[in-house]
């Protein structure tokens, strides 16, 4: 299978970034929120959903805020965003070639592309948009393939 020449929006990378980021560790975020919830509710307590409130108004934010800043200022990011085109071959190895957004031919960029092994994929999800393959690897997490 081989993609057309595509590109990703920023929002969409953000958006998947954080999805994935969240359904692996995002769920933690949450702890405190529900400690605060069954508080309130056991003790009576209108105090405990005030701090419950006020945790999710303050305190996720500020840590979500570096979680995706971390994912933005990154080469991955910055590759999200080229124009691409994924083929996925018969042994389910990922080739990614990039092409030169300048050109009217759709040229290839000389020595740029990427190709991964099926064994650094972690999962695939299909979303009404997107289809996601989460990958294993320190310097590209993610790669986004339009519908």
């Amino acid at each position: 299978m081989k993609s057309e020449p595509f590109t990703s929006s920023p929002s969409a990378y953000l958006r998947y970034t954080m999805l994935v980021w969240m359904m692996s560790r995002g769920w933690l975020l949450f702890i405190p929120l529900f400690v605060s919830v069954a508080l309130a509710s056991v003790l009576g307590d209108i105090r405990w959903a005030i701090v419950a409130v006020a945790y999710m108004l303050v305190c996720v934010p500020m840590i979500l805020t570096p979680v995706a800043l971390k994912y933005i200022l990154t080469p991955s990011a910055r590759r999200q965003l080229a124009l691409k085109s994924v083929e996925i071959d018969p042994d389910r190895n990922i080739a990614i070639r990039y092409y030169d957004r300048n050109s009217d031919d759709d040229a290839l960029i000389p020595g740029e592309g990427e190709i991964i092994s099926a064994s650094e994929v972690k999962a695939i999800f299909h979303f009404r948009r997107h289809t996601v393959i989460w990958l294993d690897k320190p310097d590209i997490q993610l790669i986004l393939i339009p519908d």
